[in-house]
């Protein structure tokens, strides 16, 4: 029987589509460079600088992001500083809006133990939970856990906080590789959101987060 949820947060709570346009436009707009451009070596550079980031000592995600944006101003020349940029971008983050199908989560919270786990620092995520009114009984960052996606570690401490065996425990996510991998070395069924529909043969598998409920019974 499923006693808890736990939600995985962009991507599959809050859209996080074009994630870092915000911070490129303002880097285009301070060089003369194209958007497409530096948000193109944005994300290669993402890829670089995160992989792999659940086996080595913890940093915060912003670490990452000073190497990554210091990176883009000695290429285009930006006059401003990394911190600047990252707080920009940490603002912009904040600022993303919930799905309009997580207003499943008020549906389930009274009948639920639900949480959100997300890799990403404290700051952005507390602002983003506020202001689209996410309800849940449990929120754990990467940031707070000191661990990353999918280490089991950052799962195990979740299952804690919320007092349930990870036999009564599903988690929903958007990644295989953070979420869906993640889940299950640490002993809990993943159910991938697949809102792009590029998993067409995973199960479990949802398209909408309306869907949830249904199969909740059926587990």
């Amino acid at each position: 029987m499923v006693r808890g949820i736990i939600f995985d947060l962009f991507g599959t709570i809050v859209s996080n589509a074009r994630l870092f346009r915000p911070v490129c436009s303002k880097m285009a707009q301070e060089s003369s460079a194209e958007v497409v451009e530096i948000e193109r070596d944005f994300v290669n550079l993402y890829g670089h600088y995160f992989k792999d980031c659940h086996k080595m000592p913890f940093q915060p995600e912003r670490y990452y992001y000073y190497l990554l944006i210091s990176d883009l101003i000695d290429k285009y020349d930006l006059p401003g500083d990394m911190e600047a940029y990252c707080n920009f971008m940490y603002d912009s983050f904040s600022k993303f809006r919930a799905y309009p199908d997580a207003r499943i989560l008020r549906a389930i919270v009274n009948k639920y133990s639900v949480a959100i786990l997300t890799n990403a620092d404290n700051s952005f995520v507390e602002k983003v939970v506020k202001r689209n009114r996410l309800p849940h009984h449990f929120l754990l960052t990467s940031e707070s856990a000191r661990s990353y996606k999918p280490s089991e570690v950052i799962f195990e401490r979740l299952l804690s906080m919320m007092e349930i065996e990870k036999r009564h425990a599903v988690f929903v996510g958007d990644s295989i590789q953070a979420d869906m991998l993640g889940a299950s070395a640490a002993g809990i069924k993943g159910i991938l959101i697949d809102r792009s529909r590029s998993y067409l043969d995973y199960a479990p598998r949802i398209e909408s987060l309306e869907e949830l409920p249904s199969l909740l019974e059926s587990l």
